[in-house]
């Protein structure tokens, strides 16, 4: 039977992995042969799959401009995947970055990746967890928590279930974070992986992953108690779309993403 692709260290060179796959579909070079297999067959199930990680991938890019324009260089990105293909701290060269993944064989491939890059480190650890993210050693010893951070959940947050309180997780971040830290976010509304879900199952006969679908209203409450900046929590590729960017359709993107302001 196959590894699953999202078992946390199970998976080397000769079998696919989740954040490998992505580094691919983000044009990345840091995939190998069996990711890129796995990758069409996911696409032939799921064609959109590719465009879904890239308008993230835009999306994190562009907060991250926008955060920096503020006046905020230390980010915390949770559950980050691999540092490449335009992640934080290539859109932001004089930023400190804490990336964080919970498989240790992404973090062992990121510290690689990122190794002799000042002012970066990688954490191997389940964000779900903030309390020993927040007092690491990579955390205390790249970032000053007595200064503005942004916190950043791109892409992921849909993989916490409600069982894991994930208001309360993010609460606890940001409550740890001086004034002036922002909370930015992206999630998915509705399912469009319901076909690639049904491939995972025909594949593996361990249990699929589980996504946590969550409405409009839900992710909003992500950030209660915040202030939500312009243009307010909105799909994603309409977040302060770029004039060279184009993208059809993107108020049906099935997702939102937005940026707040703890005061």
């Amino acid at each position: 039977m196959a590894t699953p692709i999202w078992a946390p260290g199970q998976n080397g060179p000769d079998q696919p992995n989740t954040a490998r796959i992505r580094d691919y579909w983000l044009g990345g070079t840091h995939n190998t042969e069996a990711d890129q297999q796995q990758a069409a067959q996911f696409v032939s199930a799921s064609p959109h799959l590719p465009y879904l990680v890239r308008a993230h991938r835009a999306f994190l890019r562009r907060m991250v401009r926008k955060l920096t324009h503020l006046g905020v260089h230390q980010f915390l990105d949770l559950g980050s995947g691999l540092p490449t293909a335009g992640n934080v701290h290539l859109a932001a060269p004089d930023a400190e970055v804490v990336y964080t993944d919970i498989d240790p064989s992404v973090a062992a491939m990121s510290r690689d990746i990122i190794a002799g890059v000042d002012g970066v480190a990688h954490l191997c650890a389940d964000f779900c967890e903030p309390a020993k993210v927040l007092e690491s050693a990579e955390v205390r010893q790249t970032l000053d928590l007595a200064l503005p951070v942004a916190l950043l959940v791109v892409d992921v947050l849909h993989f916490v279930p409600d069982e894991k309180e994930p208001h309360k997780i993010l609460r606890t971040y940001m409550d740890a974070l001086a004034p002036g830290s922002h909370l930015g976010l992206s999630h998915t509304v509705r399912d469009p992986l319901q076909s690639a879900v049904g491939l995972f199952s025909s594949m593996y006969t361990d249990q699929v992953p589980q996504f946590a679908y969550r409405d409009r209203n839900q992710i909003v409450s992500f950030f209660d108690g915040l202030e939500v900046l312009g243009p307010g929590v909105v799909p994603v590729p309409l977040w302060e779309l770029d004039q060279d960017e184009q993208d059809l359709n993107p108020e049906h993107f099935p997702g939102l993403g937005g940026l707040a302001r703890k005061r």
